[in-house]
């Protein structure tokens, strides 16, 4: 994209984000009110523009309320580009005229990112994915990058691969996609494995499962057995919906054995 966009009724500013199909934009709507904007240019495959409208137009529905998804304001079209106008996520640089969104993906990889308990983190996750199961839908590409602070609370964003939870996701990021033919409900509850594999250990999602060097196993063993029937290849052994991960993981939150993982490991 060449210059600033125009979308009807916002100012915008600076882009703050490039994705596969699209880029976000920070701006301002006619009220002052500080905005995130989704650009998906009509250049694209109309497949995976028709993928993008039908995406957004379901996970606003979807995260309609809900306190860990993303608020989608209003989607429109202009003869360049399909628009989604969101919450914007926090500012990562706490202050200064530099505006970087602060995502989970964006702390793991800087150490200046402050501590986040890790149970909060990953029960914020598991609910708002819990919210789209609920409603027969998926969001088929968590991974860190795609999980927001907003008002100092995580929420799900990116819902470009939203699609009901028995569909197979087209797409996917590499390292929380699951190795074989999954539907959405598989993709979801893999990615949360190896999130908190990744949050747990500081190691690449591509190392799962092996322990890296200097890691507590005992600490995280409780959370590396969910973790594990997570991502397991044997449908009789992996966990089949959020409400089974939910009760294991609130298990473990109640052993002594986790106090050494109250907060987030950091990437080197």
């Amino acid at each position: 994209m060449n210059g600033i966009p125009s979308v009807p009724g916002m100012t915008l500013t600076v882009c703050c984000g490039h994705g596969s199909v699209g880029e976000v934009w920070l701006g301002f709507d006619r009220w002052g009110r500080r905005r995130a904007v989704r650009l998906v240019s009509k250049h694209h495959d109309p497949a995976l523009l028709a993928l993008e409208r039908r995406g957004a137009a379901l996970y606003c529905r979807g995260s309609r309320d809900h306190v860990h998804l993303l608020k989608i304001f209003r989607m429109g079209e202009t003869p360049e580009y399909f628009f989604s106008v969101m919450e914007p996520a926090d500012n990562f640089h706490r202050a200064g005229d530099i505006y970087e969104p602060d995502t989970l993906g964006r702390r793991l990889r800087c150490r200046k990112g402050g501590k986040v308990p890790v149970f909060r983190c990953l029960d914020a996750i598991l609910t708002g994915m819990a919210g789209l199961h609920a409603r027969n839908l998926t969001h088929g590409d968590l991974h860190p990058d795609n999980i927001l602070f907003v008002d100092h609370r995580l929420k799900i964003a990116d819902p470009g691969l939203v699609c009901r939870a028995d569909s197979i996701p087209r797409g996917g990021t590499a390292g929380f996609r699951p190795p074989w033919r999954a539907t959405g409900l598989e993709c979801d509850l893999y990615a949360f494995g190896k999130l908190i594999y990744l949050l747990c250990t500081g190691a690449s999602p591509h190392r799962f499962p092996e322990i890296p060097e200097g890691c507590d196993f005992p600490a995280y063993f409780p959370l590396n057995e969910i973790a594990l029937r997570c991502c397991e290849r044997d449908p009789h052994l992996r966990f089949g919906k959020a409400g089974q991960v939910r009760r294991a993981l609130n298990s473990v939150r109640r052993s002594a054995r986790v106090r050494g993982y109250d907060f987030f490991c950091r990437v080197e």
